[in-house]
């Protein structure tokens, strides 16, 4: 989950949301296993009396420096690379600053373990298991082997739940164990009956 916090001196509305969008669109052409979603960009603007290079107050002519810190998972040094000269051309684009103050605008990355960064206290490395829940929750379908694989549990869940029941009792009942029928069988004016899983269901599955 890129974190994206630029302190500079403060900027309008429309620098604003023409830098959150660059930013954001430059981070996830080159972090392309990360979303739109999960990345942020928090403007941290300082005063020119809030600010000083080489002992000297920008409000006193300083040249102030314009600082962006990235925060993000497992980022390698190709990234880096790119992450560090496109963010850079983005902000002297954006903000006019002169080639010759380059040197005025700073990047910076911090790495960060997936596993030690939270959202509604989960670690982010979670964050595709919690997408699967959601999936289910909101009626979308596990990949197939995986309903396949509940499916079976089910059943041996079940079976083994009757055998401990049927021996708490003290009964001789037994537990068909042949595969569930799949059609029907009635005769005229006999209400209908279907035996094991739907017809629905077994073309899914």
């Amino acid at each position: 989950m890129p974190y994206l916090r630029l302190s500079s001196l403060p900027l309008d509305a429309e620098t604003k949301r023409h830098l959150a969008d660059e930013l954001t669109v430059t981070v996830l052409e080159i972090l392309t296993d990360q979303k739109p979603e999960w990345t942020s960009v928090h403007f941290t603007p300082f005063e020119p009396g809030d600010f000083a290079i080489a002992g000297r107050l920008v409000a006193d002519g300083a040249i102030p420096d314009t600082h962006l810190e990235i925060s993000a998972p497992e980022v390698d040094e190709k990234s880096w690379f790119a992450l560090r000269n496109r963010l850079t051309d983005v902000l002297i684009e954006a903000l006019g600053i002169p080639d010759s103050e380059r040197w005025h605008v700073n990047v910076k990355l911090n790495r960060y373990d997936p596993h030690s960064f939270a959202v509604a206290g989960n670690a982010t490395d979670e964050l595709e298991q919690l997408a699967e829940s959601a999936d289910v929750a909101g009626g979308r379908r596990p990949p197939r082997w995986r309903r396949r694989a509940a499916l079976l549990g089910f059943a041996l869940g079940a079976y083994a739940g009757y055998r401990w029941l049927s021996a708490r009792v003290g009964t001789d009942a037994s537990v068909d164990a042949a595969p569930p029928m799949y059609g029907e069988t009635r005769t005229a004016g006999e209400p209908r009956e279907r035996i094991g899983v739907n017809a629905e269901t077994v073309r899914e599955y």
